[in-house]
């Protein structure tokens, strides 16, 4: 559990922030509303909307403090040691409606959906004979993959969540467009991503959807709806795939590399793309004295521990007597990439499906966790007490071996562990609140219980 410290906020600070959160809820544009810089009348600029997606879902998602932050801020993984009250908030549980950090993630999911929606309904009309079926078919199969993805972070993150499959050309177009179930949303994903998989080609590519790439994300979805034979299925063929897909030993390898064969699916970054995620991790914040995003006292401890982290200890960085948080980032130029998903969670999801399964495989469930075990050089489990000990143990590993790659909020909150864990006292804060701007701008949404 983390140990929470408020520290005080110098007045003439605090301020200065609400006078800049004032001005974002009066900036009362829908995020829904997101104008097209290009219409898409051929190969070509269908082709320049792909990659405005993909640079969507890296630049207004994926880096600086937006998801990687957040989410994993709000672990017991990390912790914030600095005076930012809105990175302070999702440390402590207590995240206002005008956090600016959750309206730029809003935000960012929701403009990477539109690009999405304007591919999928624009392409199939274009007039261009140089443009193929095929690549027709996989433009848009790697837009309904994107919007999958964006949609099953958007659950995650807010539960009842707007639903658009249209694009938003004007602001009266995200007009009415109220919340719906977390229920409605799964299916969403679920629709999409066989879209995608029908669609999509089979050729492997690392930074772009395939078919492994829409079967992978399955894997996870059927996992967080505990459909396990499906979960178990999915993600069985991503491993068998071995051609494409297996673990890169030593461990702290997949992280120093692009593209390796861990990686399933990762998000790039160039020297003109920087991720400014990577730079909190950079020697200089240490050296400078900036550095304000820490690993807790319980994770240092398990990822020192021979017996749990193993070759894991790699993501700690210890200088001066100080422990800080290491993911062996390029230090000069940040051209660092994401790991979305990656098959070392192809092995956990399985091991936990064949736990959870109505006719339990322990012998299955432990030989997929103990891989993942022995890669990192940490001793096999031979056995377990029950279930209930076998899947502490498989959440355990996913804690160290996804230490800060977004999975261990979740695994939580998903386990039914979070508040117990994390010491959250009001059920309500496992959810983050609806961004107070767009509660404003559209009267049809519903803010989330516990932020009113």
């Amino acid at each position: 559990m983390k140990i929470i410290i408020i520290k005080k906020i110098l007045p003439a600070v605090a301020g200065i922030i609400l006078a800049s959160s004032c001005s974002k809820i009066l900036d009362t544009q829908s995020e829904l509303y997101v104008s097209e810089t290009q219409s898409i009348v051929d190969k070509k600029s269908a082709d320049a909307a792909l990659i405005g997606a993909y640079n969507a879902l890296s630049q207004n998602t994926y880096q600086g403090v937006t998801f990687r932050y957040t989410v994993n801020l709000a672990s017991d993984n990390l912790k914030w040691v600095g005076n930012t009250p809105t990175n302070r908030e999702f440390d402590v549980y207590d995240i206002f409606a005008t956090n600016t950090r959750v309206a730029e993630l809003w935000a960012g999911i929701y403009k990477t959906i539109n690009i999405a929606n304007n591919i999928i309904a624009t392409v199939p009309i274009v007039n261009d004979v140089t443009f193929s079926q095929t690549d027709r078919n996989n433009s848009r199969g790697e837009a309904y993959f994107l919007r999958a993805y964006s949609y099953f972070d958007l659950v995650r993150l807010w539960g009842n969540v707007p639903i658009q499959t249209s694009p938003t050309k004007t602001t009266a177009d995200a007009q009415g467009v109220g919340n719906s179930s977390p229920a409605q949303v799964y299916k969403q994903v679920q629709q999409d991503l066989d879209s995608a998989e029908t669609l999509l080609s089979s050729t492997v590519n690392r930074n772009r959807a395939n078919k492994t790439t829409a079967k992978a994300l399955k894997a996870r979805l059927y996992l967080y709806q505990k459909d396990w034979t499906k979960a178990e299925s999915y993600a069985t063929e991503l491993i068998n795939n071995a051609a494409n897909f297996k673990l890169v030993k030593p461990y702290n390898l997949f992280f120093a590399s692009k593209n390796t064969t861990e990686s399933i699916f990762e998000i790039d970054y160039t020297v003109n793309n920087k991720n400014s995620w990577a730079s909190n991790w950079f020697a200089s914040n240490i050296t400078g004295g900036k550095k304000e995003l820490l690993p807790t006292d319980e994770f240092i401890a398990l990822a020192k521990d021979p017996n749990t982290g193993g070759d894991r200890s790699a993501l700690l960085l210890t200088i001066s007597g100080v422990t800080y948080g290491n993911m062996n980032f390029k230090l000069a130029t940040g051209d660092d990439q994401v790991y979305a998903i990656r098959i070392a969670e192809m092995y956990l999801i399985r091991a936990e499906a064949r736990a959870e399964n109505a006719t339990p495989d322990f012998t299955g469930a432990l030989q997929d966790l103990n891989v993942i075990r022995s890669r990192a050089n940490v001793p096999a489990i031979a056995s377990v007490v029950d279930k209930n000990d076998l899947i502490d143990k498989i959440l355990l590993e996913r804690r160290i071996e996804f230490a800060y790659e977004s999975q261990r909020w979740f695994d939580l909150i998903r386990k039914g562990k979070a508040q117990s864990v994390l010491g959250i006292a009001d059920a309500n804060k496992l959810l983050f609140p609806i961004p107070k701007q767009q509660i404003l701008v559209n009267p049809s949404l519903v803010q989330n219980p516990g932020y009113n």
